[in-house]
């Protein structure tokens, strides 16, 4: 069964069956252009783990360049266009699709697209470190281990305010 859309797109189906590609790219269209859609619907659309959200995704980021800007540059100009909402797993997978874009982008660059996603991840997850609700804390330390199929990255870090 089909599910309008908020911007009442009947190209958005709701539990993404039906693998259209012309449909996806309008859709991912729309969705650039904020035409019928908010910031915050954005993510929601590009997040699904299913075959339509994965080609409305590839849809949407095509129209980002990202050739030649560093990983946070590339990763600023993309979160600028929409609000990063969701589950943690939704999210996972935008950022998943960054991390390919921006791979697709900059074919040179010695990183690879699961180090690039395994930055990104840890990027956004300092960020929300360093912006979360930390009143009173004055010094805190923190591991991270992020997994990255066959990587891992250990990072260590004191930050006091």
């Amino acid at each position: 069964p089909r599910r309008l859309a908020l911007g009442g797109s009947e190209e958005a189906l709701g539990n993404g069956t039906k693998a259209d590609l012309q449909a996806a790219k309008r859709l991912a269209k729309r969705l650039y252009s904020l035409d019928g859609f908010r910031k915050s619907d954005v993510a929601r659309h590009l997040g699904k783990n299913n075959d339509f959200s994965q080609m409305v995704a590839e849809e949407y980021l095509s129209n980002f360049n990202f050739t030649g800007l560093t990983i946070d540059q590339s990763l600023r100009m993309f979160l600028s266009q929409f609000a990063l909402i969701g589950e943690t797993q939704e999210r996972e997978r935008v950022l998943a699709q960054f991390s390919r874009r921006y791979r697709q982008c900059n074919p040179e660059s010695v990183a690879t697209e699961d180090s690039v996603h395994t930055l990104t991840c840890a990027v956004m997850l300092l960020n929300s470190d360093l912006h979360g609700n930390v009143s009173q804390i004055l010094i805190f330390k923190y591991n991270i281990i992020l997994f990255s199929q066959s990587n891992a990255i250990f990072l260590s870090s004191e930050l006091s305010s």
